[in-house]
């Protein structure tokens, strides 16, 4: 089985909540699983695992969220941004094994090395969302003046939306280009 993850995005709208500051910037969740052999390992990561794409146990997910709120006000027969905020919320779920006193070196490496290259594709995913709250930040401090304050919302929005929309489409494509982790070393066993 593979090791994958698959990310969720939600869309969300003008509230702005608090940033998850962990792990730069994104919050590291860990479950555990316990066994003493490859085999037993790799049935607590198909056990215990979070739930990816379609409900499916998958061995690590990145869950990311981009929300921002603005304020706007006329100026000069014209609208602008007096302020605009951008959060990105992140959350990295990856599996946690303690090998016991008598476990196999070579076991022990071979976890170790998967745990990494884990975390590199889990890495991935959360720049994708990095990349997006970027994108959003550039759009609003780009986005020209508009005589119509709701009509300047109601396109930041929708551009906004759009720039969320691409992203998560590299996450797809990102998963499908690393056959979700493989191509970079994510298999156990």
């Amino acid at each position: 089985m593979n090791p994958h993850c698959f990310r969720a995005l939600v869309v969300t709208g003008l509230m702005l909540g608090p940033s998850l500051v962990h792990a730069d910037g994104a919050e590291i969740v860990y479950y555990d699983i316990v066994g003493d052999s490859a085999k037993e390992l790799r049935h607590q990561l198909n056990a215990n695992g979070p739930l990816g794409e379609g409900n499916k146990r998958v061995d690590g997910y990145t869950d990311w969220h981009v929300a921002w709120t603005y304020r706007y006000a006329p100026a000069a027969g014209s609208c602008k941004f007096t302020e605009l905020g951008i959060t990105l919320t992140a959350t990295i779920t990856l599996p946690r094994w303690t090998a016991g006193d008598d476990t196999s070196s070579a076991l022990v490496k071979k976890w170790q090395s998967y745990i990494s290259a884990l975390r590199v594709h889990e890495d991935g995913h959360y720049s994708n969302g990095k990349r997006a709250a970027e994108e959003i930040k550039s759009l609003g401090q780009s986005l020209p003046t508009s005589g119509d304050c709701s009509t300047m919302a109601k396109l930041f929005d929708d551009q906004a939306a759009s720039i969320l929309e691409k992203y998560r489409v590299a996450d797809l494509a990102y998963d499908a280009d690393t056959k979700h982790g493989q191509t970079q070393g994510a298999t156990f066993p």
